[in-house]
């Protein structure tokens, strides 16, 4: 249950902060105007208040947070991506450096039985 409502509930966020639904919330807010206006000052604001910038203000901060959370997550990608493959990097040098290392090794271990009055 928690799995279809989880996948419910994205889909009408989803919808919810699309640029259409605020065309369709603005056609139903615009439209009844040409049966019923405001009268006066006050009726005007209250009506682009209430009804206006409550509906239309829905889908467009959705849009605005969907699009900005779109952005940070290509941005945590391209970073993890980058740090991935620095670290790939880093590996391959300690794989020489470790491999050089051992060359020294032996090569001390040569020198020093060669002329053990080196020590």
């Amino acid at each position: 249950m928690k799995r279809f409502n989880d996948w419910i509930g994205d889909k009408i966020s989803f919808w919810l902060s699309t640029m259409a639904m605020f065309w369709i919330v603005c056609a139903f807010v615009l439209i009844p105007l040409f049966w019923q206006r405001p009268e006066g000052l006050i009726g005007w604001v209250q009506f682009l208040i209430q009804s206006f910038f409550q509906g239309a203000a829905l889908p467009v901060l959705g849009y605005v947070s969907r699009k900005a959370g779109e952005n940070q997550e290509r941005i945590l990608n391209e970073t993890h991506d980058t740090v991935m493959d620095e670290l790939a990097m880093i590996k391959d040098e300690l794989a020489l450096a470790r491999e050089e290392r051992d060359e020294l090794k032996i090569l001390l271990a040569a020198l020093h039985a060669k002329a053990p009055e080196l020590e």
